[in-house]
């Protein structure tokens, strides 16, 4: 059995990801204690979403062109866990978005070299955003938005014997990637809205790019709580020497919006 591989990891995004979310969490307290107008949404969300495209992971296994279906994900996750939360005060405030996914894998017959293999594959997306309000009605809002999205992919992969030998391989990668965007929303009945997103980032500095869309339809259930049903879009393009995540991924979103 081979010595599992691994490729370049950067530590730094790392250090740099875990200092802005001490941050926030620590920074964001002071400055409610400071002001008594801060407003806060919590919005944990189901992203249906497919993933395509061009993914190398693990070092010494070829580019694999992956086409699976939400279906498809569905029937390998192991556990999954989406949330958007945001702050405001005033004109000012902060937002972020955190995905989980774990899926585990297997392929049909790779004979004669192999038998059979099995991944296990991690993805970890964490977004932290300073978001300024460009304007606002009685019916309206729109915020610009700049932060740091780090993502952080891992495979691991086993491989039964066949004519070859049985072995073992594990590969991962961990970037930051600076972002822009915007987002807002717009009543359009007494208890109905539309609400989205637009944001992109890459630039070069992590991945070559990075695109991030959603558009929804929101109903108000009580003053405090609304429900959302919409679509989703994103896509990035990673090369790190080996390591190559050119994917995109898009599907419906449901998720419930509670504020306080």
């Amino acid at each position: 059995m081979s010595k599992p591989q691994e490729t370049a990891f950067n530590p730094l995004g790392k250090r740099h990801i875990r200092s802005l979310a001490v941050g926030l969490l620590c920074g964001l307290p002071v400055l409610a204690q400071a002001q008594d107008s801060w407003e806060w949404r919590i919005a944990p969300y189901l992203w249906g979403t497919s993933l395509s495209g061009p993914v190398a992971t693990v070092p010494g296994v070829p580019p694999v062109d992956v086409d699976a279906s939400f279906s498809d994900i569905l029937d390998n996750l192991d556990f999954a866990g989406m949330v958007v939360l945001q702050a405001r005060n005033g004109r000012w405030g902060f937002s972020g978005d955190v995905q989980y996914v774990k899926l585990s894998a297997g392929s049909g017959s790779l004979a004669p070299t192999f038998g059979q293999a099995n991944a296990k594959i991690r993805n970890t997306i964490v977004s932290l955003y300073a978001d300024y309000q460009l304007g606002q009605g009685l019916e309206h809002e729109l915020w610009v938005s700049g932060g740091f999205r780090h993502w952080s992919v891992s495979t691991d992969l086993s491989l039964t014997a066949g004519t070859s030998p049985a072995r073992t391989a594990n590969g991962s990668d961990s970037w930051i990637d600076p972002v822009i965007g915007i987002y807002g929303r717009r009543d359009i009945g007494e208890r109905t809205y539309v609400s989205g997103w637009a944001y992109v980032g890459g630039f070069g500095a992590g991945s070559d790019h990075m695109v991030d869309l959603f558009g929804g339809l929101g109903y108000q259930f009580t003053p405090t709580t609304s429900g959302v049903l919409g679509y989703r879009y994103m896509s990035v393009d990673r090369t790190n020497g080996s390591f190559l995540y050119d994917v995109e991924q898009q599907g419906p979103l449901m998720g419930v919006v509670f504020n306080f």
